[in-house]
């Protein structure tokens, strides 16, 4: 089975970019990836969701401390709840040949720069990639050597993203 990690908002307002995260997990499962997550809600959820009206199957990786705190995700297909935020951080990781990172906040970001430390210290052979405007910014960052942002993929919109599958 080959692996897919998604990242993104814990909270969406924006149903347009929901709907993206939902077109994303349907996308993922057409591309023959079972898919993981952090396991709540917003961009999680709506991935989930897609995946689940797709007929893949989605772990949500949740963490022991946000599981009273964070409504539940009804489209898992199983739920892992991990004890630290390094457990949790090891699940999500583990296996996974791609990436996706769609907007988010402080925690989406912790787990960006994860994977590219991996991508770049380690040398994985993993596709990290970036969807949404807010992302473009990188392309012309001058505090990143150009070596080091050619690790990642950056895509303005979910349809580039698609594109880079053909």
């Amino acid at each position: 089975m080959k692996w897919a990690t998604t990242f993104g908002a814990s909270k969406v307002n924006d149903k347009k970019l929901y709907e993206e995260g939902v077109e994303l997990g349907k996308f993922l499962v057409s591309q023959g990836y079972a898919v993981k997550c952090g396991g709540y809600q917003g961009l999680m959820e709506a991935v989930s969701r897609g995946v689940k009206e797709a007929g893949g199957t989605v772990v949500g990786v949740g963490l022991e401390y946000f599981e009273k705190q964070r409504p539940q995700n009804p489209y898992l297909t199983e739920k892992i709840v991990a004890r630290t935020i390094f457990e949790r951080l090891e699940l999500l990781t583990k296996d996974s040949e791609l990436f996706v990172v769609q907007q988010g906040s402080i925690g989406t970001l912790n787990e960006l720069f994860l994977v590219w430390v991996f991508k770049y210290s380690l040398g994985m052979d993993v596709r990290v990639c970036l969807i949404g405007k807010p992302y473009l910014a990188l392309r012309n960052c001058e505090f990143i050597d150009k070596k080091t942002l050619e690790l990642i993929e950056i895509y303005e919109t979910l349809d580039e993203f698609k594109v880079s599958f053909n």
